[in-house]
This record gives C-alpha cells, sequence and structure tokens, in this order.
C-alpha cells in the first residue's frame, strides 16, 4: 500500500509540475539590428564510417565473436556556414544551398547591416499562472470584438516580425507602417528592451481594448502594444495603450499626443510620438515582481482531468500488480 501510494503521489506531483510548466511558458519577442554577416570555414559534419576492420575474439568457453572497428571519414575537409550576427547578441545560420556551403545562399545575400532583426525567447510567465488576480478592471466583451483579436505575432523567415497588425482598417499601407515601427524597435530594443507592436482596427468603441487585454493576457513583460481605431482609415477615433510599464504615465502620454496627431496619413508624426514617449517613458516591469502569484497558480480544468484520469490508472496499474507479484510469492 506505501509502495503504491508513494508510486500515485510522485505521478501527480510529476503531472501537476507538467501542468504548471505548461500553464507559465510563454515567448517574448526581442529587437535589434543586424550588425554583422559573414561565412567561414567550418569543420565538415557529414560523416561516414569507413575503413572497417573486423576482429574475431574468443571466449574462455571457446565462444568466438566478430567484433567491428571502423574509422570516422568526413565527406569534405571543410564547410561553409552563413552567418548573421545581431546586436541583440545573437547569431543565427542561414541555411545552406548545396551540402557543403559553397553556394552564397540568396537569403543571406539579402541581409545588410542595419537591418531591424527580432528573435524570440522564452520566459516563465507568472501572470498565466492566475491572469484574473492582475487583469482588472472593465472585463472585455470577447463575444463582440472576438473577430477583431488578432493572434500574437510570431517571427518568421529567421528575424523577421510584423510589429504592424491592421484589423479592417481600409486604405492603410501596413508595409510602410510595419517598416517604421520596426526602425523604431531595433533603436528602443537593446536601450529599453522593449516590443513595440502596432494594431490598427476597424471599429470606434474604444471598449475594444479591454477585450484585447483580456485576449492577449496584457502582452508580454516587455510589449508596448500600441492600439488605433479608425473607420475610414483617415481620422484617429481613438487610441489605447497595452502594456506592463511600471510608469503608468507611459501609456496616458502616448495615448494623448496620438490623439492630438489626429490623422492617420501623418505617419511619421504618428511613429516618432510613440518612440520618443517609450524612449523617455517606458520602464520595462521584472517578471519576478510577479512571482507571488505562483502561489495562486491553478491548474486547467482539462489538465486536472488528465490528472485525475492519470492517477486513477496509476492507481489500478499498481494494485494488479501488487496483487500478480503476491500470487507468485505465494500469498494468495
Amino acid at each position: 500500500m506505501l509502495v503504491q501510494l508513494g508510486i500515485v503521489a510522485v505521478t501527480m506531483v510529476a503531472g501537476l509540475a507538467i501542468a504548471y510548466y505548461q500553464g507559465t511558458s510563454d515567448t517574448e519577442i526581442w529587437n535589434g539590428q543586424v550588425t554583422d554577416k559573414q561565412s567561414s570555414q567550418v569543420s565538415c559534419n557529414h560523416s561516414y564510417q569507413c575503413n572497417c576492420v573486423t576482429i574475431p575474439s574468443t571466449d574462455s568457453r571457446g565462444h568466438t565473436t566478430d567484433t567491428t572497428i571502423c574509422q570516422t571519414c568526413y565527406e569534405h575537409s571543410y564547410d561553409v556556414s552563413w552567418f548573421v550576427a545581431a546586436s541583440t547578441k545573437e547569431t543565427i545560420t542561414i541555411d545552406r544551398v548545396d551540402r557543403q556551403g559553397l553556394n552564397m545562399p540568396p537569403r543571406w545575400g539579402s541581409v545588410f547591416v542595419g537591418e531591424p532583426f527580432s528573435s524570440e525567447h522564452h520566459f516563465e510567465n507568472y501572470i498565466k499562472a492566475n491572469p484574473a488576480s492582475v487583469l482588472l478592471g472593465q472585463k472585455g466583451d470577447l463575444k463582440k470584438f472576438g473577430s477583431l483579436i488578432p493572434p500574437y505575432p510570431k517571427v518568421f523567415d529567421y528575424y523577421r516580425t510584423n510589429h504592424v497588425i491592421n484589423m479592417g482598417v481600409p486604405n492603410l499601407d501596413v508595409n510602410t507602417w510595419n517598416w517604421l515601427i520596426s526602425e523604431a524597435n531595433k533603436t528602443l530594443g537593446p536601450t529599453k528592451q522593449v516590443n513595440l507592436i502596432l494594431v490598427f482596427v476597424k471599429t470606434d468603441d474604444p471598449n475594444y481594448m479591454y477585450a484585447f487585454k483580456d485576449a492577449w493576457l496584457g502582452g508580454k513583460k516587455n510589449d508596448a502594444i500600441i492600439l488605433i481605431g479608425s473607420q475610414d482609415g483617415q481620422k484617429i477615433d481613438w487610441a489605447d495603450v497595452v502594456s506592463w510599464s511600471t510608469n503608468k504615465e507611459y501609456t496616458i502620454y502616448v495615448r494623448d499626443r496620438i490623439m492630438e496627431v489626429g490623422q492617420l496619413n501623418l505617419r511619421d508624426d504618428i511613429v516618432k510620438v510613440i518612440a520618443e514617449e517609450t524612449q523617455n517613458r517606458f520602464q520595462r516591469m521584472h517578471m519576478k515582481d510577479m512571482k507571488w502569484l505562483v502561489y495562486s497558480f491553478r491548474p486547467s480544468s482539462r489538465a486536472m482531468l488528465v490528472l485525475f484520469i492519470l492517477g486513477v490508472l496509476t492507481s489500478i496499474g499498481t494494485a494488479v500488480a501488487s496483487i500478480k507479484i503476491h500470487k507468485e510469492e505465494g500469498y494468495y
């Protein structure tokens, strides 16, 4: 019984640990710029076995066995790797277009120093442990605004990401907006540890912000998400900011100054406002300040159901094994 209880307890603790990891594991985006690109000769990584020799050996009972010993050979004397370095202190490798890497990959050829660079990094998001305890205020109407809430952007094509998202606003040059915000991110990323995201949405209802905040759980710890509502793609109907910045003035100043600009065709002015206020007022939250949420962690209903089923099956399995062992030992 003690063994059975111990096995079930260990299984449940391991299951809770997995549920906690899955419930708090998250990624954030770091921003910077390309600082260097180069190709280098590296050791060949295309190995194969060669010069094999079979050596017979006989043991004390007269049994003969063959042992094959091989050397490791390589297809090339060297390979060529194509590297890209960034101000985030990261170096990535562009995939080769031939086995040895002698031909320059076109993707590497298109890289240029000063190009915006983004990368995803894992962190433990304590807010996900119990978001209801920190997402205070008016509850968002996800039923009303659900179709206007985008998924969180991901890094693609090695180091690129879409920092600007358009949810239905007409006559919006998203590519130009994205380039402007990316240029701001490449400078502010290393100095302020910030990830600027600009979301345009076709609604004149500023309560959209509450639904967005609920859906994105307030964003990542380094996010500064600027929301702009516009019905016609020209006039700014409302603006707001979703951010965990510890300086609460940041959201107010960004919002008010964007509303002062008033028109979406003044792209440079809007981006200038965002960059200036981020440089002057944004203060990234440190996740360690939210570690107290760990103690209120609650597994999801699905995780609890899986743990219950796992515990029952483990208990039944150990009981059956125990009865079988006792029968073999002659106790039954």
